[in-house]
């Protein structure tokens, strides 16, 4: 796939998966007046800067499925509804004065008793983690977020039978705003006036806890992605009260029997969650999401596999093919057919055993598809190199598949508008020449849609219908393409930006240097989710199989510049794929076998 590293390179493990976003920064901003600062200690250094047409009924979703997809539907819009409340809360509190008094109690050395955790419970959260902040809050009707201080407290809303009270924070609700993550507790109870938060140190930023129940964390520069604090809740100083039978004799053994049921703790997770999905997977290449939630991974050795809807690998595949598989031969790339739940189409591009080019269209019925379903829409006479295959399959909003092609192992095959190599390729789904493809002279290729690509491996469409084209480079840079109608991107001209003879090249959007082991860039994929948070939407990730990392960058509104990368994580492995699924998390093919969920921490698959 790439130019300089060896195909070993290609299958290394990585070890272990670091669940990492980039530094975040950003000044802290205080979300209401009269809260409790918590600051870390930097464990690890900081990321450095970038250089720069046969329905099927078996095919059509079950009701069972089809209440799956309306329960994601209905969690999204519940998360997106609570986000835009924390932030709309957020600038209101920004905008406003507010008269309220919190009651602060100076950090010890060691927790105080009413925290309810020891320093040996909260070890994992930094070697300073027995350092605590209390913010006595009260809790009045129609003053959720004033908070006062008394000499007594007012009598508790229930003398015996008092219930303890509870916190229920939920990750997937958590915010970015302004370089911030921002969040609820959710605390609850019915019958105490005042609540008290304690809350352990982060190890990597601070952490503001409100008299309301949200907080604040800002990451420091040794946030990677993770991190942690646990918050108690007590309402001891809700005036007397017990907690029933068991509180009560807590009180008279001083603590030796029974409890006083006044506290609960809860560890709150900061940043994403790598769930492996599904594994076991033989060099997979390429995966696509179906209507129905099922997932389809395709291995290079020509085997199809099923993913059920709850992770399950089919033990039947969904077919196989025969392939050739010297070096990069095999399966590159697949796609699904835009209107799959009525035609169940499926198309594969693969090297064919006698070392063809093949780009050819199964029936997907139920979970599998018959090799007697195939129909080839495009076979190359010639026979193909071991490498520079390209081999990436995408539909456009027009309807419209396109294909990737390298420029098999011959970079002057980039600018020869006679042959596919090095191109990318606009064809009807069943095989025919568009109307309205560019005429580039006597003697093109007509299906050519743009040209001048050493190694065009993955490609994707933006929200509003822009191409976006990762070009694996040779030796010095590799590239993130703005792909139009004729376009000539300059390969074996110029790799990364041109410097000398670019007339009528166009420059990539994004590029970046190789490091001391080479590059291979092999996603773009331009997030419009909310699962992972404001900050991360309208974004593009990019992955790199060799570095092994992911990151995130940000484009101006026509894509035509992009910058300001951020490591999002820094060991996430061989990624050969990725894709925002229809939960909004992002998606990631491992090329040593598995499929990865990313999403918030402590959140688990809905």
């Amino acid at each position: 796939m790439r130019g300089e590293p060896a195909e070993a390179d290609r299958v290394r493990s990585t070890n272990g998966h670091a669940r990492s976003v980039g530094r975040v920064g950003g000044l802290a901003v205080a979300l209401g007046i009269g809260a409790a600062a918590l600051s870390g200690t930097a464990v690890a250094s900081a990321d450095t800067a970038d250089a720069g047409t046969e329905p099927s009924a078996a095919a059509s979703p079950t009701t069972q499925t089809m209440s799956r997809v309306e329960k994601r539907k209905a969690a999204r819009e519940a998360r997106a509804s609570r986000r835009a409340e924390m932030r709309a809360s957020a600038a209101q509190r920004r905008s406003t004065d507010h008269d309220t008094v919190i009651e602060v109690e100076k950090p010890s050395a060691t927790p105080d008793v009413d925290a309810g955790v020891t320093q040996d419970e909260d070890a994992e959260a930094g070697p300073r983690a027995g350092r605590w902040t209390r913010v006595a809050a009260a809790r009045s009707a129609g003053a959720a977020d004033t908070a006062t201080v008394a000499s007594a407290a007012a009598p508790s809303g229930s003398f015996f039978f008092n219930v303890t009270p509870t916190l229920s924070h939920d990750p997937a609700e958590n915010a970015s705003v302004d370089g911030n993550i921002v969040g609820d507790l959710h605390p609850v109870d019915p019958d105490s006036t005042k609540l008290t938060y304690s809350a352990s140190r982060p190890s990597h930023g601070t952490v503001k806890i409100n008299p309301d129940g949200t907080f604040v964390y800002t990451p420091t520069a040794t946030f990677t992605g993770q991190d942690l604090f646990r918050v108690t809740v007590s309402d001891a100083r809700s005036g007397l009260h017990f907690h029933g039978a068991s509180g009560l004799l807590g009180l008279l053994t001083f603590g030796l029997l029974g409890g006083s049921g006044h506290r609960t703790t809860e560890t709150v997770l900061i940043g994403f969650d790598r769930a492996i999905v599904a594994s076991g997977f033989d060099q997979p290449t390429d995966f696509r999401f179906l209507p129905d939630g099922r997932i389809i991974v395709a291995e290079r050795g020509g085997v199809i596999k099923m993913v059920d809807a709850d992770g399950t690998v089919l033990a039947q595949p969904v077919v196989t093919l025969a392939v050739n598989t010297l070096f990069e031969r095999g399966i590159q790339g697949i796609a699904v057919d835009p209107t799959f739940n009525s035609n169940g189409y499926l198309y594969v591009a693969y090297t064919t055993p006698d070392a063809h080019d093949r780009l050819t269209r199964l029936t997907v019925i139920g979970n599998t598809a018959a090799l007697a379903t195939e129909k080839v829409l495009f076979e190359t006479t010639e026979t193909v190199s071991t490498s520079h295959r390209g081999g990436g399959l995408a539909f456009g909003p027009d309807g419209k598949l396109y294909w990737a092609k390298g420029d098999d192992l011959t970079a002057a095959n980039a600018q020869n508008l006679t042959n596919i190599h090095g191109k990318i390729l606009r064809i009807n789904p069943d095989g025919s020449v568009p109307s309205d493809n560019p005429d580039l002279g006597p003697g093109s290729n007509p299906l050519i849609w743009a040209y001048g690509f050493r190694n065009p491996f993955r490609m994707s469409f933006t929200s509003d219908g822009r191409l976006l084209v990762a070009d694996v480079g040779q030796s010095a840079f590799e590239e993130l393409n703005l792909v139009t109608k004729g376009g000539n991107y300059g390969w074996p001209g110029s790799e990364g930006p041109c410097t000398s003879n670019c007339a009528g090249q166009t420059n990539p959007i994004y590029s970046y240097p190789h490091g001391g082991s080479g590059a291979a860039i092999t996603a773009g994929v331009y997030y419009t989710g909310d699962q992972l948070g404001a900050g991360y939407q309208n974004k593009v990730f990019i992955a790199d199989e060799v570095e092994g990392w992911i990151k995130v960058i940000t484009c101006n509104t026509d894509f035509t510049s992009c910058g300001n990368s951020k490591t999002f994580d820094p060991e996430a492995g061989a990624t050969v794929a990725m894709a925002q699924g229809p939960d909004d998390n992002l998606y990631q093919l491992v090329y040593t076998g598995s499929l990865v969920r990313i999403g918030p921490a402590g959140s688990t698959p809905i």
